[in-house]
């Protein structure tokens, strides 16, 4: 069994259709996304925020936009 410990109450689901991965740290998220879509799976993919700070739990998806500023930002 495998746990997860939550330091922020937000974690992100990155969402490849039939592939699903959990991280505590968006970096993570999108740097296994850019493997993803190398790998040519780019349909269904998608990066979900949860937010787990009160007993609604929030779900969102991760802006593309956000994403994008974060890929350019890492080529400098």
């Amino acid at each position: 069994m495998y746990q997860l410990k939550l330091d922020d109450n937000i974690f992100y689901l990155l969402d490849a259709g039939e592939n699903k991965w959990i991280f505590t740290n968006r970096t993570e998220a999108i740097t296994q996304m850019k493997g993803v879509v190398k790998d040519g799976n780019i349909d269904a993919i998608k990066l979900l925020s949860i937010n787990a700070e009160d007993d609604n739990w929030v779900i969102q998806q991760y802006p593309w936009k956000e994403i994008a500023f974060e890929l350019i930002k890492e080529q400098g």
